[in-house]
């Protein structure tokens, strides 16, 4: 399986111009032949959850379609980041778009104490099924909370996979704990991290992958970029 990091610097607050930067790095992952491309936490809005209620999407928001039918046309699979409105609640969540499927959601089930003034956590399965695969997919903080971990050895996972917003403290933490998981389960682990200014801080990007002996085996470094890693 192919997988692209989309590593991203999305402008704040402004919707239309993320969309059309997620499609530039979609038709690039397009063209290497890439299964699956993945983008950062939140990266339709950027990283604001003091925003995040006003920039809010719906599921069958008309504004995705582009994605789906680009997914369809191009037969590759697009995870990206928004903020959802479920009824009266606001979810971070990933949407996943396949070819000829249904849209998917995963929303994020652990929040980081300053998420909890904005959103609501909600539970769902951790666990997705392409190309053959089995993905455990973790939306930034929740990877460091035991329960998103503990079930990976019984859940028969063929890689981890993150999507963050975070700066440099944070990915010294997070390449830690994904080496760990790495270690314990002996599977790949990758992360995708956004740049620039976000709620107050500066994304750092440098996103990674190790391999299913803790190796790191890809990084980047603090400019937008597409890091293609074939798990095959």
């Amino acid at each position: 399986m192919k997988i692209a990091l989309a590593q991203i610097r999305s402008r704040i607050g402004n919707i239309d111009d993320n969309i059309k930067k997620h499609l530039d790095f979609a038709k690039k992952a397009s063209k290497q032949k890439v299964d699956l491309i993945v983008f950062p936490e939140l990266s339709l809005t950027n990283y604001e959850p003091s925003m995040a209620k006003s920039l809010a999407f719906h599921r069958d928001d008309k504004r995705l379609n582009i994605f789906k039918e680009f997914s369809t046309k191009n037969d590759i699979s697009i995870a990206l980041g928004l903020p959802i409105k479920l009824d009266t609640k606001l979810h971070i969540a990933m949407a996943i778009f396949e070819p000829n499927m249904e849209n998917r959601f995963y929303y994020k089930q652990f929040l980081h104490s300053d998420e909890i003034h904005f959103f609501q956590p909600k539970s769902n399965s951790s666990v997705i099924e392409l190309q053959q695969k089995r993905i455990k997919l973790a939306i930034c903080y929740e990877f460091f909370v035991q329960e998103q971990r503990e079930d990976i050895a019984s859940e028969n996972i063929d890689f981890f996979l993150a999507s963050v917003a975070k700066p440099q403290i944070g990915m010294k933490k997070a390449k830690n704990e994904l080496k760990m998981i790495s270690e314990k389960n002996k599977i790949p682990t990758l992360l995708v991290n956004a740049i620039g200014k976000a709620d107050g801080m500066i994304c750092c990007g440098k996103s990674f992958a190790f391999n299913e002996n803790a190796e790191k085996i890809e990084f980047l470094n603090e400019e937008e970029y597409l890091l293609i890693i074939n798990l095959e």
